[in-house]
């Protein structure tokens, strides 16, 4: 059984959209610029995502990857450029009326309500879809009882789907790390985005959990008519999922391309894989991954 046929609140596939040979973009941005002073973290910075696409933006420390996602979701105003979602100009909105068009996030660091149950974190990401006036939750009327019962019948489908159905009671505080990974997506997924967000989603994984993590996303795309843009600094894991990588070095976007064009980008070596100690630790981390996960074909 599929997601679809439980959780009716997400958008349901598109048909025939993975054979497609074109897909609109749902997310285009066009000249955009961000200033700290005299830093300039992004310069001109053109950037599509294709509507049912898993797109990678990579780089260096501080090469402005972070900074395009706050001012995505309204965390930071650009100075200068345009962005459109779904055809709609977002330029600037306030963070709640991103969340309300159709873009979820999660963080580098996770951001859960530590002292909130996994079920209740899950159900204050609903909280932009539930319409009650003040005096309707006063009275309990109907129609909010209702609304609450839908929240929570929502939410356990949610957990199901991401593999923590029998954790709802548990305090978010206690989950294992890989699992509190996987409840931010869960949060993200309840407000119910055409646009998911990963912002390093695999920092700080063991082999066993990033390949988790690998295989949920490819769901969530597949099973969920998803579109993902994530950051990521795992090559391993950027070159496995992602239908198109965009690099970005000091603000500036130097190549943009499939995974193995981006991969034999001689700019991409320089900026980004050539760099001390890069090239050793991934080529660690690639053995480490190829062993747990021939491990869990056995």
């Amino acid at each position: 059984m599929t997601m679809f046929s439980r959780v009716n609140f997400l958008r349901a596939p598109v048909a025939g959209h993975e054979t497609a040979p074109y897909r609109p973009m749902l997310l285009r941005a066009s000249g955009v610029c961000k200033r700290f002073g005299a830093l300039v973290a992004l310069h001109s910075f053109d950037f599509d995502v294709p509507r049912y696409s898993v797109v990678s933006l990579i780089g260096p420390n501080g090469a402005g990857k972070t900074v395009f996602f706050n001012i995505l979701t309204g965390l930071l105003k650009p100075d200068g450029g345009t962005i459109w979602f779904n055809g709609r100009n977002i330029t600037g909105l306030p963070p709640d009326r991103v969340t309300a068009l159709g873009i979820a996030r999660t963080f580098q660091n996770v951001r859960l309500f530590p002292n909130m149950t996994v079920l209740e974190n899950v159900l204050v990401g609903q909280h932009s879809h539930i319409r009650e006036s003040i005096v309707g939750a006063i009275l309990r009327t109907r129609s909010v009882v209702a609304q609450e019962a839908r929240a929570v019948r929502q939410a356990r489908e949610l957990l199901d789907f991401i593999g923590l159905a029998d954790r709802e009671h548990v305090m978010a505080k206690h989950l294992p790390y890989g699992d509190a990974r996987r409840l931010e997506v869960a949060r993200a997924l309840a407000s119910n985005p055409a646009l998911l967000l990963l912002d390093e989603p695999t920092a700080g994984m063991n082999p066993h959990e990033t390949i988790e993590m690998i295989q949920l996303i490819a769901r969530l795309r597949r099973e969920c008519a998803l579109t993902v843009l994530l950051i990521e600094h795992d090559m391993k894991v950027v070159m496995r999922i992602s239908d198109r990588v965009s690099v970005l070095d000091y603000g500036v976007k130097i190549a943009e391309g499939t995974p193995d064009e981006v991969r034999a980008n001689p700019r991409v070596v320089e900026a980004y894989l050539g760099r001390s100690g890069v090239a050793a630790s991934e080529a660690l981390r690639t053995e480490a991954l190829d062993g747990a996960e021939a491990a869990g074909t056995k």
